[in-house]
């Protein structure tokens, strides 16, 4: 059969076009389904007239690739961010003091306020409400979510 483009450079410069597609979509998902249309594009080489085929293993391909690969991609292109827990984290002030309005237990999260808002924020110790607590840092998983300890009164 006669192509204007054959089927595997077709497969080729869609796989290229979704990995490109990636760069605008932030969870690194996107390209394994590149990695499938170029799995398409090998079998479309072999086999042009197998559309069944190149369908299937664009498929197989795109989702073998995303369960076994995501992971490992992940720990080689993820950030991490350098330096120690006690330095300034953006515009949240480390050592800042703030009054808890709602009593928090030990290693939960609660809500207080902070600079008018309302933040998680996280414990280790229970801290009663009307209490002044200190902010010693974010929680890596979560930077919404703030460290604090009780401030004893001298």
């Amino acid at each position: 059969m006669d192509y204007i483009f054959s089927p595997w450079l077709i497969w080729f410069l869609a796989g290229i076009i979704v990995m490109l597609a990636e760069l605008t979509i932030p969870y690194f998902v996107i390209v394994f389904f590149g990695l499938g249309c170029w799995g398409g594009a090998v079998v479309a080489f072999f086999a042009p007239d197998a559309y069944s085929a190149q369908v299937f293993v664009f498929i197989v391909a795109s989702v073998s690739s995303l369960i076994t690969l995501r992971k490992v991609a992940m720990r080689v292109f993820v950030g991490h961010s350098e330096g120690s827990e006690s330095e300034d984290m953006g515009n949240i002030s480390i050592g800042a003091q703030i009054t808890v309005d709602y009593e928090m237990e030990a290693g939960r999260i609660g809500r207080v306020r902070f600079r008018g808002a309302m933040w998680d924020a996280v414990s280790e110790e229970k801290i009663m409400a009307g209490s002044v607590a200190e902010i010693t840092g974010v929680v890596k998983e979560n930077r919404a979510c703030l460290k604090i300890r009780r401030v004893s009164r001298v």
